[in-house]
């Protein structure tokens, strides 16, 4: 497997973090999650390739979250933690509070767990982190509010969509080009919190 191929190339010429920032703008680009004003809430943020995107949309501070450190982007309040503890939503609470955030507009989430080589134990895990995040969302986002939730696509992913499309008008599954063809890697995208 060629881990760099052209959308690594591309993201280390470009001074981008992650070649992961080109499956953010696609999606972007296909769904306009984000808007110009937007409180995003970046789940599984680290090393920083999507809040890079993110930056460039909204002149809005970036919530962004991670397991693991992240080097400081401007406009960005980082915060270290796992998003399955249940007090990291505090601190999350208390942190929109300092900015003056009532609710998130948009709950991005390229968050994954470490893979073990198991497909199916891999995917399940990720449909744990994908309930704890869309969780979140219902205590969080705002109505009309968008998520972008990845996923190792499998048996449990449509439970997942019929479980949490009662809270939005639209969802769809996506696979950006920058994802790798042999990847079970997916995108959730949900628009406009009921």
């Amino acid at each position: 497997m060629n881990r760099k191929d052209k959308y690594y190339i591309k993201a280390k010429k470009d001074n981008l973090r992650s070649r992961a920032a080109f499956k953010l703008m696609e999606i972007q680009e296909k769904f306009n999650v984000i808007s110009e004003n937007s409180n995003v809430l970046e789940i599984g943020a680290s090393p920083g390739g999507w809040t890079q995107v993110i930056r460039t949309i909204t002149g809005r501070p970036v919530i962004s979250v991670d397991i693991n450190r992240m080097k400081p982007i401007d406009g960005v309040i980082f915060i270290q933690g796992d998003i399955k503890n249940p007090d990291i939503i505090n601190i999350i609470q208390k942190t929109m509070e300092g900015e003056g955030i009532e609710k998130i507009d948009v709950i991005l989430s390229d968050a994954m767990v470490k893979t073990s080589g198991i497909g199916e134990r891999d995917h399940y895990e990720s449909y744990l982190l994908g309930t704890a995040v869309m969780e979140m969302a219902l205590k969080l986002l705002s109505p009309h509010g968008n998520v972008v939730i990845k996923q190792f696509q499998g048996d449990e992913t449509g439970n997942f969509i019929n479980k949490w499309k009662q809270y939005y008008s639209f969802n769809k599954i996506t696979k950006p080009r920058a994802s790798r063809s042999e990847s079970r890697e997916i995108y959730i995208v949900f628009k406009d919190r009921i």
